[in-house]
C-alpha cells in the first residue's frame, strides 16, 4: 500500500522528535542537566509574564496534555522547581510558577540544549532549511481555519 505524503511527514516528524530527544537527554550526554520533558514546561515559564501560567495555557505552549502535564507538574514541584499558587480571578483554578530553583535549573540546561541542537540539526540543514523548517512546522502547528 503505498503511503501517502501526510502520512510520511508525520512518520518523518516522530522519528526526528524522538532522534532529537535522544540526543537531548542528559544521560545519554553524560551531563547533569535537566531533560527536555523539563525545559519544554519550564522555559514557557521562563518566558510568560511573572513567569506564572495558566495550566491549561501551559499544557499548550509545553505541546502535553492536561493530565500529562498535571503529572509532570507534581514532580517538578516536589523538586522545587515551580509552584502552584491560586488563581484569584478563579477559585478553581491555578497558576503554576517558575521558582527561582527553576530558573536556575533552566539556565544551566539551555547551553547543553542549545549546543546539542546546533551539532544535531545545523550540519544535516544549516541556518537557512532548518529556519524555513520551524517556519512550516510552526505553520501546521498553527490552528486550521475553522477551528
Amino acid at each position: 500500500m503505498p503511503t501517502s505524503a501526510a502520512i510520511r511527514l508525520w512518520q518523518a516528524i516522530g522519528a526526528a522528535h524522538a532522534a532529537l530527544s535522544e540526543q537531548l537527554d542528559p544521560e545519554g550526554a553524560g551531563c547533569e542537566v535537566v531533560g527536555s520533558d523539563t525545559v519544554a514546561i519550564l522555559l514557557p515559564l521562563s518566558e510568560a509574564p511573572e513567569q506564572q501560567l495558566r495550566m491549561g495555557e501551559l499544557a499548550e505552549r509545553s505541546h502535553l496534555t492536561p493530565s500529562g502535564l498535571t503529572r509532570r507538574v507534581d514532580r517538578l514541584e516536589k523538586a522545587g522547581l515551580v509552584a502552584r499558587t491560586e488563581c484569584p480571578a478563579d477559585r478553581r483554578g491555578a497558576y503554576t510558577r517558575l521558582t527561582p530553583q527553576g530558573l536556575d535549573e533552566l539556565q544551566r540546561a539551555l547551553p547543553h540544549h542549545a549546543s546539542t541542537l546546533e551539532e544535531f540539526v545545523g550540519p544535516r540543514l544549516g541556518d537557512d532549511a532548518a529556519t524555513r523548517l520551524a517556519e512550516l512546522l510552526e505553520e501546521l502547528a498553527a490552528t486550521p481555519p475553522g477551528r
